[in-house]
């Protein structure tokens, strides 16, 4: 993790409690980033594994999740035949990919494989345990949970994303707040996308708490875009979306093969911007 990016984080994660008011979380994490920070350095040297010095040739986006055991890969939600479809004409560009959900890095370190000439920024709440090592991926702090957080990030992004991924918390509100934050900064052409759109039907106990007749924002949205445009501003009110029609060229929602309590969890969600 480049320093830079580490004061950030720790700005960022300090600035984000003060504003939540939660002091007792904000004086352990005043002694604990830095510490992890530091461990964090230490397992880039010598525990990590250095995905620059692995040769891979012409191998596919999924070979690339399989070996990284990424959740994408046709062994688990199956959406490498997807990306491979949306993103096959970005392969050999200079680009930037942000992605929340950092998780171990399985994710950002495939996409580093498959996009030779990019930089990939991975983002999460806890951006310092994972196992891969690039000099060409930075790791970023962000809870999506918190509106405030997502505007620091999108601040110090000082340039824009071409490709911008939600694989994070998969909680519908967290999704809507990311999405109207960060589709802002998506360049021209670029893609978002955002990773098991329907996750909540299936666990009604860990994302439904909050929602009105087990539905999702963001979710209807994007199905109206796909299926009903001319209808938008009939059934959906809320501004802050309303405000993005005019930037969305297409919206695809497609759905790979992961079950859970007997449903298909894998719907995933492209978005492309004018």
């Amino acid at each position: 993790m480049k320093f830079n990016d580490f004061i950030f984080n720790y700005r960022s994660c300090l600035f984000s409690l003060i504003k939540q008011e939660r002091y007792f979380s904000l004086i352990k994490r005043l002694f604990l980033l830095p510490y992890k920070y530091l461990i964090s350095i230490f397992r880039d040297i010598f525990l990590n594994k250095n995905i620059d010095k692995i040769d891979f040739k012409n191998n596919s986006l999924d070979e690339y999740f399989k070996y990284f055991d990424c959740d994408k890969s046709s062994l688990v939600h199956g959406y490498n035949k997807f990306y491979d479809d949306e993103f096959k004409n970005f392969q050999k560009l200079k680009i930037k990919i942000l992605e929340f959900g950092i998780h171990f890095g399985a994710s950002q370190a495939s996409f580093r494989k498959y996009f030779p000439n990019s930089v990939i920024i991975g983002v999460d709440k806890n951006p310092y345990i994972k196992k891969f090592f690039s000099k060409k991926i930075r790791y970023l702090y962000c809870d999506v949970s918190d509106k405030y957080s997502l505007h620091l990030l999108r601040e110090y992004l000082k340039e824009e994303i071409d490709i911008i991924i939600d694989d994070a918390s998969h909680i519908p509100d967290h999704q809507l707040n990311t999405f109207v934050q960060m589709f802002r900064v998506l360049k021209s052409k670029g893609i978002y996308v955002i990773e098991e759109l329907d996750i909540f039907q299936s666990f009604p106990e860990s994302y439904n708490k909050n929602l009105d007749n087990n539905e999702s924002e963001i979710r209807n949205f994007l199905y109206i875009i796909k299926d009903k445009p001319s209808e938008i501003k009939t059934f959906i009110k809320n501004e802050n979306i309303l405000s993005l029609v005019k930037d969305i060229e297409w919206v695809k929602i497609l759905r790979g093969n992961y079950i859970v309590n007997d449903r298909n969890v894998s719907e995933i969600a492209f978005i492309k911007k004018k």
